[in-house]
């Protein structure tokens, strides 16, 4: 359980510097490409530990998922997957929701929450949905938000077709990189 906690703190630590200040300091000191060479490198490490980490948690169950919780998780998990390919490209979606990329994860740990009950995945999927939430509140308390130019609609359906085909093979590959089969 240890190296899966240094994994989660490294990865999330790392993901902190941009929304607390510190990102200007480092950039200024490292210039950007190296910050950029920097941030990539802590955080592949602390996902790594994580991954690694939990794989090697014993199950401990701590309340029984709940009934439509695997159910919710997979109808959950396109809108999810769509959001987080909107966060990367340009469309119209970013005009009507601040962080598509946070919020797709604060969803994905709120459905796959209610579809596990064991500790390792509480505190997996808890410290993802806490990190979510808490950089909307700082991002949101720190930065005015800045309107969006609308965009192609090209992009929007460019997003939505992306996030079906990912969410397609994520689907048919779930249990091949958690243990957990869907199909």
């Amino acid at each position: 359980m240890s190296i899966f906690i240094l994994g989660i703190i490294i990865f999330f630590g790392i993901h902190l510097v941009p929304s607390t200040g510190l990102k200007p300091l480092m950039v200024g000191r490292l210039g950007e490409v190296k910050f950029k060479g920097v941030f990539s490198l802590v955080s592949a490490v602390g996902l790594g530990l994580l991954i690694y980490g939990f794989s090697l948690t014993e199950f401990q169950a701590l309340w029984a998922p709940l009934p439509w919780g695997r159910s919710a998780a997979i109808f959950t998990m396109p809108l999810v997957i769509i959001l987080l390919c909107a966060a990367q490209m340009p469309n119209n979606l970013k005009r009507y929701v601040r962080h598509p990329m946070l919020i797709g994860v604060a969803l994905w740990s709120l459905s796959h929450l209610a579809a596990n009950g064991d500790l390792a995945s509480s505190i997996l999927f808890g410290s993802f949905l806490v990190f979510s939430i808490a950089n909307i509140l700082i991002v949101n308390t720190r930065e005015p938000k800045t309107p969006q130019l609308p965009v192609n609609r090209v992009w929007d359906l460019a997003a939505i077709v992306l996030g079906v085909i990912l969410y397609g093979v994520l689907f048919r590959f779930h249990g091949s990189f958690t243990g957990m089969p869907l199909m």
